[in-house]
């Protein structure tokens, strides 16, 4: 039985366009063996400028991008499905679920990759792994099923996991064979909550029995924290051994630098991620090697007011050597306060619009 090729994937709007370029330059550099002689972005809007440079790239290491257009089908779905939100104002993120739609034929085995990762070992294991008759493959994101049903995670197919979409691998024959495109429409219809657009979608749509656990080195999350409180973080669970977590912390294979966690993004001057020397690293081989690093806001412009500024405390935390359970406290204490202001400015707005009301009422 001939083994499909491994493919890669970004989807990307301009914005990420850098980022991406070096993620992909950490994978040609760590993946000399990759086989096929394309890899492919889903175009979401990037400039003739970026494409360039992105293609520089690839040609640099023998390889070509094939650039695929999924744009007009995700703006008709969330025309059908108004709750099926962008994220930081582009679809696409939104265009894993809809993989069957948007990939030729002939991609068998398709490694989804976000942008603000970077590939700094092999994934030459991806290649050979065995799905077992299983659709997608993923990395389990770091909670037990006592946290879901809070705030933006919830699963309500009866999944006793919860996956992060950062790094997704798709056997596309099991896919279309297990119809999960219907497994998608069905849930759309649902109209859960979407805050997370991509992730919560996938989540609740596709169930346990088709999903295969990867190794979290190929998804490696957890690098803003301090590693004293890393090792309990990566426990929860229980999804990985020891020796599973021991090289996801020593020998990533593709470190996430994970959402909007301002001390997380190696982009950012003041980084307190502890791989952060990686995304250096190839970003030095890349063509934005002289693009200076980002500015956080909070560096600038300070914030002023309490919650801005317990916000800002309360990310800090994560990096510094404490006790994981004096971390979980001050999180339990700092979200208290938060849901506290929250409720006190709905109070207050009701009492605003009830006072809008009664003077309408007395004119």
């Amino acid at each position: 039985m001939n083994r499909p090729m491994l493919y890669i994937c970004y989807s990307i709007n301009d914005f990420f366009a850098r980022e991406a370029g070096i993620s992909l330059t950490g994978f040609f550099e760590n993946n000399p063996d990759y086989e096929p002689e394309e890899v492919f972005f889903i175009d979401y809007g990037i400039r003739p400028i970026n494409k360039e440079k992105l293609d520089s790239i690839a040609t640099h290491y023998g390889r070509r991008i094939t650039y695929l257009k999924a744009k007009s089908l995700t703006n008709e779905l969330k025309r059908q499905f108004p709750h099926l939100k962008s994220w930081r104002g582009t679809m696409a993120p939104n265009a894993k679920a809809f993989v069957d739609e948007i990939f030729p034929d002939y991609v068998e085995r398709l490694l989804f990759i976000d942008a603000d990762t970077v590939v700094a070992g092999s994934v030459a294991e991806l290649k050979t792994i065995d799905m077992s008759g299983k659709a997608l493959g993923v990395v389990p994101a770091c909670l037990r099923k006592k946290d879901f049903g809070k705030g933006k995670i919830k699963l309500e197919n009866g999944n006793q996991m919860y996956f992060n979409t950062g790094v997704l691998l798709y056997e596309m024959n099991n896919w279309r064979r297990e119809n999960c495109h219907q497994m998608i429409m069905d849930t759309l219809h649902k109209k859960i909550n979407l805050e997370w657009p991509d992730q919560n979608l996938l989540n609740n749509a596709i169930p346990e029995s088709i999903i295969k656990l990867l190794p979290p080195k190929f998804n490696y999350l957890t690098h803003y924290y301090h590693p004293r409180q890393e090792q309990t973080l990566l426990h929860k669970g229980n999804w990985y051994s020891e020796q599973e977590i021991e090289e996801a912390i020593l020998r990533p294979a593709i470190i996430h630098y994970l959402g909007g966690w301002i001390m997380a993004r190696p982009w950012y001057e003041g980084c307190r991620s502890t791989h952060t020397e990686e995304y250096l690293r190839y970003k030095a081989l890349s063509p934005w090697r002289d693009s200076p690093l980002f500015v956080h806001d909070t560096d600038t412009k300070p914030p002023t007011d309490f919650r801005g500024k317990l916000c800002y405390w309360q990310l800090k935390q994560y990096s510094k050597n404490q006790p994981y359970r004096l971390t979980l406290i001050i999180d339990k204490v700092c979200n208290k306060l938060f849901r506290v202001m929250d409720k006190f400015q709905e109070l207050k707005e009701k009492r605003k619009s009830k006072g809008k009301d009664d003077k309408k009422t007395s004119i």
